[in-house]
């Protein structure tokens, strides 16, 4: 039995076929770049999801302090804070560089590199032990990617500025043999207001006052420190003025004023009640390499303890105002003073006063002028702690570039990583378009695929054939 097919059936039937054929390959390459393109954006969010490290060098006027910092990063929006997941040290470290003088959690080297003018084994020895101590915190992996920053308060901030920048450039000599990531901004002279600034924000971070959602105003600040006293609030209107700031955090600016004493350090102030007692204890002038006795009003009764005063100089005259003079120092250069606790409350209330009028400046008068403000908030309540916030986790933040909504830097912040995990969909999206245009191009390129149904005489409804499709047949013979 024979019959016979038309030609243009055949091309029918092989158009289909190659049709058929053009679409399983597209749709295999299809599969193949969603997985791609899937896997890689999986990976990516991995990536921005997976926690990230800060190590803050703390350069103080007492020791020389570090904290390493584990974020997580929040990518729903553009103005969510990073999560602290982690603070190192904490209640669980055990290391013998975990001095007693550390009221809270710390790991501190002694004394504070300011002591080690022109002295760089002696900027290598504190240095050094904190480096490695900040780096067994983090996974090894993640060390080239840790951004460190060193920064030094006012224990720098009153040397001069040629012995400072010595300080600094042997600092950065010791960071440049460990694995962390830094810019040369990164090793600097905190300015008081800076310092102010960042505690205000770690506190408040902390305390959550600062989320978006927040509607609690935020806490000022007393943060008193070795060699200087931080005071920084929140005010409501602008006003021209050098402690005025402003800062946006987020979405929501804050109006600040910020303040540094440089001389209401507890040390230093500390340090001026000595030189007081000195005096009016009539202790011998020549003490120098000798440590001697000297009873304070202030210390508990049964007290007894050696102190190296670093601030202690000789006064000239019988004015405790005047600090100029050769220092009263040990074999080591600084003063060794063995105290003795004489507990008399109304005694030491007189020479916490005259502690204070010794040493006032020019910002403390303009404190104590702007907290008699009316336009200030009123202060009902002072709250003491939490101890273990430090102005390090406001520096970890502001100079991590992690609350700035406008950062274009390539940093590895929070933002630009949002940026390649947005950029993956577009290249998805991309992709697809190139297939789809691919089919389209295939399909062009065999125009009988347009063709319509055949009728029953093998004519085209509505659509003339090509008159060699209609002349020629083709033979088949059946069983």
């Amino acid at each position: 039995m024979e019959s016979i097919i038309p030609a243009n059936s055949r091309l029918l039937s092989m158009s289909s076929v190659q049709c058929k054929r053009c679409l399983k390959i597209s749709i295999v390459v299809l599969f193949v770049v969603v997985i791609l393109v899937t896997a890689y954006t999986a990976l990516r969010a991995g990536d921005v999801q997976r926690s990230y490290f800060t190590v803050v060098l703390d350069c103080g006027s007492t020791g020389t302090r570090v904290n390493v910092y584990e974020w997580q990063r929040n990518i729903t929006s553009k103005h969510d804070l990073p999560t602290l997941l982690n603070s190192f040290p904490d209640l669980s470290t055990k290391n013998p560089l975990h001095k007693d003088a550390c009221h809270y959690q710390c790991m501190q080297t002694e004394p504070g590199l300011d002591k080690f003018v022109h002295n760089s084994s002696g900027i290598r020895a504190a240095l050094e032990p904190l480096l490695i101590w900040a780096q067994q915190q983090i996974p090894s992996e993640r060390l080239g990617d840790t951004s460190l920053f060193l920064l030094a308060t006012a224990g720098l901030r009153n040397l001069p500025k040629e012995d400072a920048g010595w300080i600094l450039e042997n600092a950065a000599a010791v960071v440049r043999e460990h694995p962390f990531v830094y810019r040369i901004s990164s090793i600097r002279v905190l300015s008081g207001k800076e310092e102010a600034y960042y505690s205000w924000v770690a506190l408040n971070y902390k305390l959550r006052f600062l989320d978006k959602s927040s509607n609690t105003p935020t806490l000022g600040v007393l943060d008193l420190g070795g060699s200087s006293l931080q005071v920084v609030m929140e005010i409501d209107e602008s006003r021209e003025d050098k402690h005025f700031m402003r800062s946006k955090i987020g979405p929501i600016e804050h109006q600040i004023l910020a303040y540094s004493l440089p001389a209401f350090g507890l040390n230093e102030a500390f340090d001026r009640t000595i030189i007081i007692l000195n005096e009016q204890q009539l202790l011998p002038r020549d003490t120098a390499d000798v440590k001697f006795e000297l009873s304070h009003p202030c210390l508990s009764s049964g007290f007894m303890q050696n102190y190296t005063c670093y601030g202690c100089f000789r006064s000239n005259g019988s004015s405790a105002k005047n600090l100029s003079g050769p220092p009263l120092s040990n074999s080591d250069g600084f003063p060794l003073v063995n105290l003795v606790g004489d507990p008399d409350w109304e005694q030491c209330k007189e020479l916490a006063r005259a502690a204070a009028i010794h040493s006032r400046s020019s910002d403390s008068l303009q404190l104590t002028a702007d907290m008699n403000c009316k336009s200030l908030p009123s202060f009902n309540e002072i709250l003491f702690g939490p101890g273990d916030v430090s102005w390090t986790l406001g520096a970890a933040l502001i100079e991590g570039e992690y609350l700035l909504p406008s950062q274009t830097e390539p940093h590895a912040g929070m933002f630009s990583l949002k940026a390649e995990v947005i950029s993956s969909h577009a290249l998805y999206f991309v992709l697809v378009l190139c297939i789809l245009f691919f089919v389209y191009c295939q399909v062009r390129r065999t125009p009988n695929l347009l063709l319509p149904k055949q009728g029953k005489k093998g004519h085209a409804l509505g659509v003339a054939l090509p008159s060699h499709v209609n002349q020629k047949t083709t033979k088949v013979v059946l069983g």
